[in-house]
C-alpha cells in the first residue's frame, strides 16, 4: 500500500495549473529582393519588454544586419552603417550614419529598396505610419550620390506609385 501512495504522489509532481508562457513576441523584418520591389518578410523574436523607439530600433538594428541566414538575393544596407531611432506621435525618425552617409554607390533601384525596406520594417509597428530620415542629424534631399528623395516622411503610400 505505500509503493502506491508513493506512486500517486510522485505522479502529482510536476503537475500544476499554471498557464504555459506566452509565446515570445515575432515581429517582421521586411527586405527586398535585388533587382526587383518584392518584399521579403522575415520574423524575428524580440523581448516582450521593448516598445517605443527601443523596439523600432531593435528592428532597425536587424535590418541592418540583415538576414538571419545570410542570402545575396536581398539588398542590404553598407556594412557599417548606424542608425539611431526616435519616435514621437505616428513618426520614426531614422538618423543614418557611418557608410550610408557616404557617397552611394548601389545604384537607384538599390536605393529605392534600401527605403522600400526600411519604411515597411518601421512602418510594421502599431501606430507608426511615417519615417522621416537624416543623415548625421540632418535632412537631407537625397544621400550623398543618390537619387531617391528622403526630405520629407517616408509610408507605405511612397513606394505604392
Amino acid at each position: 500500500m505505500r509503493v502506491w501512495a508513493a506512486i500517486v504522489a510522485m505522479a502529482g509532481v510536476g503537475c500544476s495549473h499554471q498557464s504555459p508562457a506566452p509565446p515570445t513576441p515575432q515581429v517582421t523584418v521586411y527586405f527586398c529582393k535585388a533587382g526587383t520591389d518584392a518584399l521579403v518578410p522575415m520574423p524575428f523574436s524580440v523581448d516582450r519588454a521593448l516598445e517605443g523607439a527601443k523596439l523600432e530600433s531593435a528592428l532597425v538594428a536587424q535590418l541592418l544586419t540583415g538576414p538571419a541566414v545570410p542570402s545575396s538575393s536581398v539588398v542590404l544596407f553598407p556594412q557599417g552603417t548606424v542608425a539611431k531611432v526616435d519616435v514621437s506621435d505616428d513618426t520614426a525618425t531614422v538618423d543614418f550614419s557611418g557608410a550610408l552617409a557616404k557617397p552611394f554607390h548601389g545604384g537607384a533601384s538599390d536605393e529605392v529598396a534600401l527605403f522600400k525596406s526600411l519604411t515597411y520594417t518601421v512602418t510594421s509597428v502599431a501606430g507608426v505610419k511615417r519615417v522621416q530620415v537624416l543623415v548625421d542629424g540632418r535632412k537631407v534631399a537625397t544621400l550623398p550620390s543618390g537619387e531617391f528623395e528622403i526630405d520629407e516622411p517616408l509610408t507605405r503610400e511612397t513606394f505604392s506609385q
